[in-house]
């Protein structure tokens, strides 16, 4: 009987949920009883549901594959879940003043802290003079990351990226504003399931124009995972996770003096000598020293979140065991 009460979540909008199992769609509000829990046990776009009867609300997810996670914009110590159930992720950049590796790096370490395998797309290939220069720097931000470049309108330069999609596969797409995430889409679905706007000529940043996320499925019924673009990815993984991102860095990291060295101003550094002698890039460095800081942040943040909440919680139930205790008068007036 559970089994026909089955769902997937297909979209996540600002006034509620899309669910399919298929053959039918409902759209369903999260009750409160989800918001009084943290975001990562919430349902997302790709979680499998379990509804109730009536088809009213959900009663629990399935347990995930995988989730794709980033802290939550904002002054709010959060985070906010991107999709679950992942098969491969599709990092889009493109061929001109957007490429930026730092961001790839995020996308990478956010990847791997979701053990989901992962393209590097390069678009606007028809527009760069040297689109083989930008394909040799992202193939430099981690070794063994496969990459391909692509005109998005053009079909014939997706074999690439169609080899990674098959049917019942879901695939995310991770970029920012305007590297042609939605182009890349339609000429994959062979129609317009996503509207297009150009981007700034003057500095290459694109508009929002995807403003919830769903799952698309192709004619081959494969499954894309689509969002509003990402230019700053907060890190809300581990830190092996971003180690596995620099094993270059972490190779030679080995060879420091001390274990916990942070590779700034430590004696007996070996990433710092590295950088001295050339054996490696300043910049390569001070970005992987950037994102640890930046994860050891956010770890901190959400564990003093967490303890506040806890203790909340035990005076919410230590006032509640004082009011079940008080004698209750009966006696006439």
């Amino acid at each position: 009987a559970e089994l026909g009460r089955v769902y997937r979540v297909v979209a996540v909008h600002r006034n509620g949920f899309v669910l399919s199992n298929g053959a039918e769609d409902c759209a369903l509000y999260l009750g409160r009883y989800w918001f009084r829990r943290p975001t990562e046990e919430r349902p997302t776009v790709g979680d499998w549901v379990v509804v109730d009867e009536c088809h009213h609300r959900i009663e629990r997810c399935l347990k995930r594959d995988n989730i794709l996670k980033r802290v939550a914009a904002g002054d709010k110590v959060d985070t906010q879940l991107i999709g679950a159930n992942v098969d491969v992720l599709f990092v889009v950049s493109s061929c001109n003043l957007e490429f930026n590796p730092e961001r790839i790096q995020r996308f990478l370490a956010l990847a791997t802290s979701s053990s989901v395998a992962v393209l590097i797309v390069l678009t606007k290939a028809d527009l760069a003079a040297d689109a083989e220069s930008f394909r040799r720097r992202a193939q430099a931000v981690r070794a063994g990351v496969p990459v391909t470049v692509v005109n998005a309108l053009d079909p014939t330069t997706l074999v690439d990226v169609r080899r990674w999609l098959g049917p019942a596969r879901t695939a995310a797409l991770l970029g920012s504003s305007g590297v042609g995430k939605s182009t890349l889409l339609n000429t994959l679905a062979g129609r317009e399931v996503q509207v297009t706007q150009p981007i700034r000529e003057q500095d290459a940043r694109g508009r929002h124009t995807t403003t919830s996320r769903s799952l698309l499925r192709l004619p081959n019924g494969a499954l894309f995972l689509d969002g509003p673009g990402v230019r700053e990815l907060g890190m809300a993984v581990a830190e092996e996770h971003v180690n596995a991102v620099f094993e270059d860095i972490q190779a030679i990291a080995a060879r420091c003096r001390f274990r916990d060295c942070r590779h700034r101003t430590e004696p007996g550094c070996a990433v710092s000598a590295a950088v001295q002698s050339g054996r490696l890039g300043a910049g390569r460095v001070q970005a992987y020293v950037t994102l640890l800081a930046e994860r050891d942040r956010h770890a901190k943040a959400i564990k003093t979140r967490d303890e506040r909440s806890q203790r909340l919680d035990r005076r919410r139930q230590q006032r509640r065991v004082r009011d079940d205790d008080e004698p209750v008068d009966d006696a006439p007036k």
